[in-house]
């Protein structure tokens, strides 16, 4: 028997959230991971210094707002 069901729904529903903190996190690091472009891959435009080490990016933030709104 699984040690999850041990503790009853309260231990259920704390691991469940563990388990959904830990899946966002390695999200996370999966979509920021990686070098940034210079230019954008979308419109050629120069990506700011700025949002390059904030994240890495291949868009600047017109093209990638157009795209997350499809």
């Amino acid at each position: 028997m699984s040690t999850a069901w041990a503790g009853g729904t309260d231990a259920i529903v704390e691991r469940m959230d563990e388990m959904t903190a830990l899946f966002v996190e390695q999200t996370r690091k999966k979509l920021y991971s990686g070098e940034s472009a210079t230019h954008c891959e979308e419109c050629g435009e120069t990506i700011p210094e700025a949002r390059r080490q904030a994240i890495a990016c291949q868009y600047c933030l017109t093209c990638q707002t157009k795209l997350e709104q499809r």
